[in-house]
């Protein structure tokens, strides 16, 4: 058995105890693993680092899903109660190129930095403040994430690997564990779904300039129509998009879709009339992925 299929078997028997159990019933945990997993439940005994008075960007994070650790770095604030998180994880052996490598209270960790979610402060508090990136770690994911870099600097990233790597396998493991957590912007509302807020501190960037009230906008694959009567934006998808997976951007957030809908509803915090949809629809994106 290869090294790296060692240490994705250990990582499934921490992350799908039961699964392992059940498909691989002869499998037996080895010295290596048991000490892994050992490691793992010691470090979480740890008394925790005095807890900040307030949520900011750079902390970093444990909660727990079921019995499964979930480490996660505050990445954003999307309006007063939500905010963008990042995954991170201990397996730094499982990490490919898309993976910053940091060293957080002498230990490895990798930041996901294609694998975020949302929580509400109420979530971030309930959870175990772990400790706080580093600013020139933050600052190189911001400008992975930007497009400002195109790749991490080699020391700080995990090997390239396959679509049929144990890595990718790793990737696809990790975005399960938190999928129910990617959706929180889309609003279950009783009289409308798939509706996201607009960042309020972004809203400032659409600002409508005088004699350019259109209602119509027009991007590479949808269009933007103003609702005025309902103070809402409706982001239409072609059909050829709808019911597939896709990763939809507005300004700079991301939203990973198992599903695209016919139509997504932009809900402003200021009156909808003073939003240039022009503006706005340069600033979105949606592309389909598989």
């Amino acid at each position: 058995m290869r090294e790296i299929e060692r240490i994705y078997l250990a990582y499934l028997d921490e992350v799908e105890i039961e699964e392992i159990r059940e498909e691989k019933s002869t499998y037996k945990l080895d010295k290596y693993q048991k000490e892994k997993i050992k490691r793992m439940f010691t470090k979480i005994n740890i008394k925790p680092e005095k807890k900040p008075e307030k949520i900011e960007i750079g902390n970093i994070y444990l909660t727990f899903e079921d019995h499964i650790p979930i480490y996660y770095i505050i990445y954003d604030q999307i309006d007063e109660d939500t905010y963008e998180v990042l995954k991170m994880s201990d397996w730094v052996e499982l990490g490919n190129e898309n993976d910053l490598l940091t060293r957080i209270n002498d230990e490895w960790f990798i930041v996901e930095t294609w694998n975020n979610f949302y929580l509400t402060a109420d979530q971030i508090n309930r959870s175990i403040f772990f400790s706080k990136i580093s600013d020139k770690d933050f600052d190189l994911i911001k400008k992975f994430l930007s497009g400002e870099i195109k790749e991490l600097p080699r020391e700080k990233r995990g090997l390239k690997a396959g679509e049929s790597s144990y890595q990718m396998k790793f990737h696809e493991k990790e975005s399960e564990i938190v999928r129910k957590y990617k959706l929180l912007p889309f609003e279950q509302l009783p009289e409308l779904e798939n509706t996201i807020k607009l960042p309020p501190k972004r809203e400032i960037l659409l600002e409508l300039v005088a004699g350019k009230e259109k209602t119509t906008a027009f991007g590479e694959n949808f269009v933007l129509h103003k609702d005025l009567e309902n103070n809402r934006i409706e982001l239409i998808l072609p059909k050829e998009l709808q019911g597939k997976k896709g990763i939809i951007t507005i300004l700079d957030q991301t939203y990973h879709i198992d599903h695209i809908p016919e139509k997504i509803y932009l809900k402003p915090i200021e009156e909808i009339k003073k939003i240039d949809v022009e503006k706005l629809a340069q600033k979105i994106s949606v592309r389909e992925t598989k």
